[in-house]
């Protein structure tokens, strides 16, 4: 009897070593992913007091609920945002040796939006950094993706939009700007070219010279 149990003791630790057991994942929680989707749905429908659940205090930069719910609503209505389609995919989650899966998770999300210079849309490639915090799933930073390189690794049935590098669409204040193309916000809560002095933007907010894109 002893040596049976034995023997299918040492075959499990076989088949383990050469994995022909199912290895456990964390990609099967699907809190990270539904937090996700329910801020953006929040968003989306403008009930920013709602968002405000689903974001950590750094994401709001210690905002109170109701300070942060009144800079997003400036932000659409003065840029004119308009969510469309939104496209969030499965997290990825890491499992460590001592805790199990990871207490942060990264979402792919593909953002279908328009503003005020760009009223036919356009489509962006978005990781957001969601913690969980207090056992609630709260986004804690976001990544919009341009290179093709990148949107590659994370969407790779999906191609890279083509991207004016001089005007930005006027981005909702929760969108962190990319450090590689070299812009910067501005006071008017447009984008430009590192490098340009206030005083070289129209009365639009636009680099002189330039003509936004639609």
């Amino acid at each position: 009897m002893y040596k049976k149990i034995a023997m299918m003791a040492m075959a499990l630790i076989f088949q383990v070593h050469a994995g022909e057991l199912p290895v456990p994942s964390c990609a099967g929680d699907p809190a990270p992913q539904k937090a996700v989707e329910n801020f953006l749905q929040a968003m989306k429908t403008r009930h920013f007091a709602e968002a405000y659940r689903f974001v950590t205090r750094h994401m709001t930069d210690g905002r109170t609920q109701t300070d942060w719910a009144s800079l997003q609503e400036h932000m659409f209505d003065r840029g004119g945002v308009v969510i469309g389609a939104i496209d969030v995919r499965a997290a990825h989650r890491e499992m460590t040796k001592k805790k199990g899966c990871a207490p942060r998770a990264r979402v792919p999300n593909v953002l279908h939006a328009g503003d005020v210079l760009n009223n036919q849309g356009s489509t962006e490639f978005e990781i957001y950094d969601a913690v969980l915090e207090a056992g609630q799933w709260k986004i804690d930073a976001q990544e919009s993706l341009f290179s093709d390189e990148a949107i590659r690794t994370w969407f790779p049935d999906e191609k890279a939009p083509k991207l004016n590098p001089t005007v930005r669409p006027f981005l909702p204040s929760w969108i962190a700007l990319p450090k590689d193309l070299g812009l910067e916000p501005t006071v008017h809560g447009l984008v430009k070219e590192s490098g340009k002095k206030e005083g070289d933007l129209d009365k639009r907010g636009v680099p002189r010279g330039t003509s936004p894109s639609h």
